[in-house]
This record gives C-alpha cells, sequence and structure tokens, in this order.
C-alpha cells in the first residue's frame, strides 16, 4: 500500500529530538557509554577541585583532562571557561576519548569557546560514533537530518540512529521510529517497523512517541497491526534489533 508522509519534513526536523550533551560525565567506554550516576560525580569532586586533577592532566591522564573539560565548561568547583575547558576536552579527544569527543562536538555546535561550526560537529561526532559511542551515534545522525551547514543524509541518520538505538538510547530509538514513520530513507512509510520501535516507549509513557504512533495507527490495516506486534517483540531484544530491522527491510 503506497504510503503517504502523515506530516511535511519541516515539521518532522522541528520535532526531532536532539541529545547534545556537553557536560555530561561519562564512564570510561571499557565501563559503560553513560552518565556517571550523580552521587557518583560527587564522589569525583570530593577528591578535590582543580588542585587535584590538573597534575593529573598535565601527566596524560585522559580521564583527569576529560573531568577538567567538564568542571571549567560548568563551572564545577571553578570560574566557569568555555576556553580553558574547551582545551582539557580536546587533549582527551585527541587521545581517542570519545565522551570527549562527543563534548568537543557539542562545543562546535553550540559555539561555547569556539566559532560554531557544524562540520566541525559532525566531524568530531563521528570520531565519537565510530568508538561506538552511542549518544555521539544519536547526535551524528541527527546532524545527517539536514541541520543548517550539513548535507542531508537519509540513510546515514538510519544506521546510527540504529547503532545508538540497539545500545538501548531511548531518543535514538524515538527519532528512528520517527524516520519509519515519515518514510525518511525507506522511499515511503513503513508503519510496522515504526510501530515495532515505538511501542515500548510508549509502555514506558513516552508521550512523544504516543502522539506519533497515534498519528498513523488509523491507516494500518489489520494484518499490519499483527505484523507489527510480533515485530515489536523482536525489537525488544537490544541483541536483535538490527537484524530484525534488516530482515523486515527485505520484505518491504
Amino acid at each position: 500500500m503506497k504510503r503517504n508522509k502523515t506530516f511535511g519534513d519541516a515539521r518532522l526536523l522541528r520535532a526531532v529530538a536532539f541529545s547534545l550533551a556537553a557536560g555530561g560525565l561519562a564512564l570510561p567506554l571499557s565501563a559503560q557509554s553513560a552518565d556517571v550516576p550523580a552521587a557518583v560525580a560527587q564522589d569525583l569532586y570530593e577528591k578535590g577541585g582543580v588542585e587535584h586533577w590538573l597534575p593529573k592532566a598535565e601527566q596524560g591522564d585522559i580521564f583527569a583532562q576529560y573531568i577538567l573539560g567538564h568542571m571549567y565548561c560548568n563551572g564545577k568547583m571553578v570560574e566557569q571557561n568555555f576556553e580553558r575547558g574547551m582545551r582539557w576536552y580536546r587533549e582527551a579527544a585527541n587521545a581517542g576519548f570519545a565522551p570527549s569527543q562527543l563534548a568537543v562536538g557539542t562545543m562546535y555546535f553550540e559555539g561555547q569557546g569556539v566559532e560554531r561550526d557544524r562540520a566541525k560537529a559532525l566531524d568530531w561526532f563521528a570520531r565519537a560514533a565510530e568508538e561506538g559511542y552511542a549518544r555521539a551515534q544519536s547526535n551524528l545522525a541527527a546532524l545527517y537530518l539536514g541541520e543548517e551547514g550539513v548535507e542531508p543524509d537519509y540513510d546515514q541518520a538510519l544506521h546510527w540512529y540504529g547503532e545508538a538505538a540497539a545500545q538501548g538510547h531511548a531518543v535514538a530509538r524515538y527519532n528512528l521510529g520517527m524516520m519509519y514513520a515519515h518514510g525518511l530513507g525507506l522511499g515511503e512509510p513503513d508503519y510496522v517497523a515504526a510501530y515495532g520501535l515505538l511501542s515500548p516507549l510508549v509502555e514506558n509513557g513516552h508521550r512523544a512517541a504516543d502522539d506519533l504512533m497515534q498519528s498513523f495507527l488509523g491507516e494500518m490495516e489489520e494484518d499490519e497491526l499483527v505484523a507489527a506486534r510480533e515485530l515489536s517483540k523482536e525489537l525488544r531484544a537490544q541483541d536483535r534489533m538490527l537484524v530484525a530491522l534488516d530482515q523486515r527491510a527485505a520484505t518491504r
């Protein structure tokens, strides 16, 4: 059945969730790609401020460099200074630390401590995304949807949202569902896949996901709803998500 987009691309792009996070502390990737819980962050600061972390950072400790970047950019136990924050973020980013690469990209995106530059933001997000960092993958996908200064590439957006969603990133899962619902990069909407991606979010009280799902439910045939419910079961298993979506694509 030929599908029509439920609303125009301009309105869609305004609705896309973009999960920028320069200031959010994250654990080294060897531990997990996620924010440090507030209590852990507080423990870090209880060890001391700049006087504790600076000697370590100057000796090349990547995590200390990252923490100094966070402290200066967010005014944690020190006067806020984006330029100094960028310096320390960049030190760790150049050493390949993905959370710092995400932070540097975010600062270029926001124009904090540097001149605003979407192309450089994309480059730094891409470096972190290639390291498997889900938050960077989600932000990279958002840029590929057509951010100012970046050539739209829906195939890349689908790819990186998929990679991040497969790691449990809820923003990426929602935006991936939105792309399927509107057929971006697909030629036409795929409500079955959109339903499968959005339904766990809806069950967890995600209002935007619920609104999006309601916008196309009335256009689905009964056999599509059956297929969507079955696909939803497969898509709940993160290690099966990309395989299940590929298999779905083969049936379209």
